[in-house]
């Protein structure tokens, strides 16, 4: 039995290891603090010395350096579940091939997000919500594969005001330049820059002061109905690091 089946099929071990990764622990305390009896408490800790995952140092024991790594992945595991949990339907009904790997592996930094959905009473719910976010923000990035009919205006005039980039592939660039040309030369105007990128397949939107997102449906039609949105720090960095993900592959646009 190997490291991760070996914490896979006891949920008492990786409690274990999360007590030991606070302070060093004896048997007892360890039943104490979790429940489990005492010999139970001693065959999980022989298995996990076998493992090399703990140590005993006198009467206590001890986390390894290799137990401290296994327990931060354990806890980076949780906290990925607890984003997902939080709201199944939203991840279950969403495309998220467009989030590359290195950043599916952070989707815990989003944090406490909030999904904002369409009702009844206000149809475009989310688009209202992220509208007033950005347009009193001093940094705007934004990197979508779909053309907002709105954003030509409103991105002009917050370019006057805010540091904008904006990220849009060649259909929605050729639009813009066709149909909004007033919009695009005012926003370049006021300092605005656009660029060119054809594999990005979500909206992100960032700001210093939050992280907005949309999505493709599985089915491949874009979701108008619901977006994400989250005011932590972490989720605000993991946005900014997308987006410059995809500014690393793009082309600057000049007009």
């Amino acid at each position: 039995m190997d490291t991760f089946e070996a914490l896979a099929c006891s949920g008492q071990r990786k409690e274990i290891l999360n007590i030991l990764s606070i302070s060093p622990k004896s048997i007892k305390e360890i039943s104490e603090l979790t429940g489990i009896s005492p010999p139970l408490v001693s065959r999980h800790l022989k298995k996990l010395g076998e493992l090399g995952l703990v140590e005993k140092d006198n009467t206590r024991y001890i986390l390894t350096d290799k137990g401290y790594f296994v327990h931060l992945a354990l806890e980076k595991f949780r906290r990925i579940v607890r984003v997902l949990d939080k709201d199944p339907e939203f991840w279950e009904i969403h495309d998220f091939s467009g989030i590359p790997d290195e950043f599916k592996l952070r989707i815990d930094e989003i944090g406490d997000y909030e999904i904002l959905r369409s009702d009844k009473d206000e149809v475009l719910k989310h688009y209202r919500v992220f509208s007033s976010i950005y347009t009193e923000s001093e940094i705007v990035r934004l990197a979508s594969a779909v053309f907002f009919p709105s954003h030509p205006k409103m991105f002009a005039e917050i370019a006057a005001k805010a540091d904008v980039e904006v990220i849009i592939p060649l259909k929605a660039l050729n639009t813009l330049k066709s149909e909004y040309k007033e919009e695009l030369k005012q926003y370049l105007a006021n300092g605005g820059k656009i660029y060119r990128n054809d594999d990005v397949r979500l909206t992100v939107i960032v700001t210093e002061r939050a992280l907005c997102m949309g999505f493709f449906l599985r089915d491949g039609k874009y979701n108008t109905e619901s977006g994400l949105l989250s005011f932590d720090d972490t989720a605000i960095r993991w946005g900014f690091d997308l987006y410059n993900y995809f500014k690393k592959s793009a082309l600057p646009v000049e007009y």
